[in-house]
């Protein structure tokens, strides 16, 4: 919004040329019509802003409240909402963001029902040329689970991008103790860095997974599996309970050579719709599991073949009933054409231009799959 004061002074240069204007009242009408027309649409601009960080809030709220459903009863009810305000302040990163009170938690232990709200305001731009500073927004959440509930079963498998480029630094900073000078010179100090894609995967990986390791502590309803992807497929990970062999894999990714996702993709699929995976549930938790693809890229497949070829198992995949998320991370127009395409619909595809963006995707997807775990009540 830099230019917008540039944009006040040519707006009060129009008025003053239409004032001056002596030929008739057109001009001097247009002028005091145009203010509240500009008005209008600066509102709707502001509006907007405000919806986006509202939606935000909600999924941050959500979030956390599914993050410590399952220690109601476990632990007082101080040290619960200290763990709720903890998890919702770990996935916010709006400065001088939201006001989540303790006193505005309440906790029924009887039923294990935990209650927050969390609210904020959001300044404008456009508003306040009419005295308008800000827009307040607000979000709840009311989460029931307990040891006796029952819960759905669910499987995931990830398909990660690990060519070349994930090795490049993204503009998310971080800081970190380090030591500068010699000898007696020597002091300790703060260093600055940048996250690489390949780290802010890892980040966004494991975001996601802690959403199922509170929600399925253990280890009866949920199976993940991931296969990464370069030039060519790399060597998967099978899906198993829980997410140990996932976090494993993923930590250990490196970021080489070209990309193609279609052999990976094609490899999720047929994993997801063997019949062994049905059978492993139904001898454990007696459900047919729900059935989820993570895809995620941060370009585009080096051939045009491998487009076609990836989107023949996301169909075949579709068909199948299986959830498809995409996540396009800094990609290209044609990558995220191929995402936007896999993706189950428009609320499975996400696009992310940074580190945060990434984890929050990851975030999202992960609330959204432990919904079928724990009941989100509002």
């Amino acid at each position: 919004m830099s230019n917008f004061p540039n944009f006040k002074r040519q707006l009060s240069r129009l008025f003053g040329t239409f004032i001056g204007d002596r030929n008739g009242n057109i001009a001097l009408l247009f002028a005091l019509t145009l203010v509240p027309l500009l008005l209008a649409v600066g509102a709707s601009v502001d509006f907007v802003r405000a919806y986006n960080v509202q939606d935000k809030m909600q999924a941050d709220i959500d979030s956390a409240m599914l993050a410590v459903i399952g220690k109601v009863g476990k632990v007082s009810d101080d040290e619960l909402k200290g763990e709720i305000v903890k998890w919702y302040n770990a996935q916010t990163n709006i400065t001088g963001g939201y006001v989540l009170n303790t006193k505005d938690m309440t906790i029924d232990t009887a039923n294990s029902t935990v209650q927050a709200k969390v609210t904020s305001q959001v300044n404008t731009t456009f508003m306040k040329l009419a005295g308008i500073q800000s827009i307040p927004i607000g979000a709840s959440s009311t989460v029931a689970g307990g040891a006796t509930e029952s819960k759905a079963a669910l499987s995931m498998y990830l398909v990660l991008d690990r060519s070349g480029s994930m090795a490049s630094q993204t503009k998310t900073s971080y800081t970190y103790s380090c030591t500068t000078g010699k000898g007696k010179k020597k002091v300790t100090t703060t260093c600055t860095a940048y996250y690489t894609k390949i780290e802010s995967l890892k980040l966004a990986v494991t975001s996601l997974l802690t959403k199922f390791i509170d929600a399925d502590p253990t280890s009866t309803y949920v199976r993940t599996g991931a296969v990464s992807y370069n030039g060519s497929m790399q060597t998967p990970t099978n899906l198993a309970w829980g997410t140990t062999g996932v976090a494993a894999y993923v930590a250990a990714l490196t970021a080489t050579s070209t990309t193609d996702s279609s052999l990976a993709t094609q490899t999720a699929y047929e994993s997801l719709i063997a019949g062994s995976e049905n059978s492993a549930h139904m001898t454990k938790n007696q459900q047919v599991p729900e059935k989820y693809i993570v895809l995620m890229t941060d370009g585009e497949n080096t051939t045009t073949t491998a487009d076609t070829n990836t989107k023949k198992w996301c169909d075949k995949a579709k068909l199948a009933k299986i959830e498809i998320y995409t996540v396009a991370f800094m990609a290209p127009s044609r990558g995220q054409a191929l995402l936007n395409y896999c993706a189950t619909d428009s609320g499975h595809y996400f696009p992310a231009e940074n580190t945060s963006d990434l984890v929050s995707a990851f975030n999202k997807i992960g609330v959204k799959a432990s919904k079928k775990l724990v009941r989100l009540a509002k």
